[in-house]
């Protein structure tokens, strides 16, 4: 696992190479769209897209690959161009893509993870920082997603001091508080897979006392991959 820090953030920036994709790729309607933008002002984020995607985002392959809450930017595009590539989001930072889908060769699924019966089956799996801080099912995400894939890309964010939200039911008027995540939480939600990880119990412990931080929220973020069910995929 890969806990970012911010040494780690100086030494992506000597070359910020993901930045210059995004600007290679960028077309104009891609500006208005929020995640494209915040991959454009945030460095942290595209740090950390370098190594989830950097791999994909290189060279081409045969891989199907299932980019669950990834959002879209100009590197969706490349991500399309260089596997068989499915985006399963609904899109809740908006961004209208019907028209350019067929354009591009990207297979969008717009729904929510949990109602995708059947989501198929994947050499790559990758969740970007939506567990657990945006959805806190995170065991019921892993263990929905390991039998349909070779390997699950996760990266984790937490807090280790009290962040919490005020939100509002969408079928109700009720008013609800949660209380994000913190390290300890997380690593015991992650222990079970541990032996399918590049995981450690050492790491798990230091989870609960991380406090060095790549936002200025003190988010922790970690990235890790969990071996699936499928790993016996030979790939080309």
């Amino acid at each position: 696992m890969r806990t970012y820090t911010t040494k780690d953030l100086s030494e992506y920036l000597a070359n910020d190479w993901i930045l210059s994709l995004l600007c290679e790729n960028e077309a104009e309607w891609e500006k208005d769209i929020r995640t494209h933008q915040w991959l454009l002002e945030m460095d942290n984020k595209r740090m950390i897209c370098s190594d989830v995607y950097g791999d994909l985002l290189r060279e081409k392959s045969s891989l199907k690959v299932l980019d669950v809450g990834g959002g879209y930017s100009s590197l969706t595009k490349v991500l399309a161009q260089h596997t068989n590539y499915t985006l399963l989001d609904f899109m809740a930072h908006g961004g209208v893509l019907n028209s350019y889908l067929k354009e591009y060769g990207i297979n969008w699924l717009n729904m929510d993870w949990y109602d995708c019966e059947e989501p198929g089956d994947y050499d790559i799996i990758i969740a970007n920082d939506i567990f657990p801080d945006v959805d806190q099912r995170l065991e019921l995400f892993i263990d929905k997603m390991l039998p349909h894939c070779s390997e699950l890309r996760l990266v984790v964010t937490y807090y280790n001091h009290p962040r919490f939200y005020t939100t509002r039911r969408i079928d109700d008027t009720e008013l609800l508080t949660f209380l994000s995540w913190d390290g300890e939480i997380t690593g015991l939600k992650l222990r079970k897979y541990i032996s399918r990880s590049n995981l450690t119990e050492v790491e798990i412990e230091e989870m609960k006392y991380l406090t060095d931080s790549i936002y200025w929220n003190m988010r922790q973020v970690s990235y890790l991959v969990i071996k699936g069910d499928l790993s016996s995929y030979t790939r080309e």
